[in-house]
């Protein structure tokens, strides 16, 4: 299905019903990366997948893209829906607008779920994606793919489970170029340390103990700035853990939600 928010077509589906759940994927990814969390989830919860403007099959231009539009363009969503309150849950880019999210609609966000999470980019991880961004628009997404697909999945799982690893290979390859670069920008312009004080809701923050793209000490980090928070190790996973043990992610999520008040 697709929503016009604040200018931009955006596509979406809805499964189950219950809780809302608001899945935002991550830099190059598309809302089926939620696919096992849509398929698992939707028994319990009212599950809403969504691609970013840029990505999938939303609106591609313009190129205009923050976390702040992309924020308010979820809660749009939520609107678009009658959602009065849910749980926006995030991976890697997106963990930002997460955090967003929290701190600016305190009265609509029931829990927030950050998985692979950051506060911003460090100095290195900036000057890497202006790296990055220029070799996509230079070469396309070739090179930088595989680079992705190393630190999304663990060794064992692109081992054991090389077709897992091609779609999430051909999901990186089907970016245009200059899409992901200006998502790049908005990353690289990404920043939610202001907003930690003010995230007062339940906050749950999943990381892989593999995971060498955003590690232990990001969201140790964030749950020093925020009360509220909890972390959870997911074992035998690297950056996405959704996709490596979807079962374990899911058994986790439900948990917290179980929680919420």
């Amino acid at each position: 299905m697709l929503a016009n928010i604040l200018g931009n077509s955006i596509h979406y589906e809805v499964v189950g019903d219950g809780i809302p759940l608001i899945f935002v994927h991550g830099l190059g990814g598309t809302s089926n990366v939620w696919h096992a969390q849509r398929a698992g989830l939707s028994r319990f919860c009212k599950v809403v997948t969504l691609d970013l403007p840029g990505s999938g099959r939303s609106d591609r231009s313009p190129r205009d893209y923050s976390m702040e539009r992309w924020a308010d363009q979820v809660v749009g969503l939520a609107d678009h829906l009658g959602m009065d309150r849910f749980v926006p849950v995030g991976h890697s880019m997106t963990t930002i607008l997460v955090q967003k999210l929290a701190a600016k609609h305190p009265q609509r966000v029931r829990g927030a779920v950050v998985c692979g999470a950051m506060i911003e980019p460090t100095p290195a991880g900036k000057e890497a994606f202006v790296k990055r961004m220029e070799t996509v628009l230079n070469e396309g997404m070739g090179p930088v793919a595989d680079q992705v697909l190393g630190g999304a999945l663990s060794p064992a799982t692109r081992e054991a489970n090389a077709g897992l690893a091609g779609l999430y290979r051909e999901m990186l390859l089907c970016n245009e170029p200059a899409n992901y670069a200006a998502q790049c920008k908005a990353l690289i312009d990404g920043s939610a340390r202001a907003d930690l004080p003010n995230i007062r809701c339940p906050l749950l923050i999943m990381v892989g103990d593999q995971d060498a793209v955003t590690p232990l000490a990001n969201a140790q980090a964030i749950a020093a700035a925020v009360p509220t928070a909890r972390i959870r190790i997911i074992p035998a996973t690297a950056h996405a853990t959704m996709i490596e043990r979807p079962e374990l992610f899911n058994a986790t999520l439900l948990e917290f939600l179980a929680t919420l008040p």
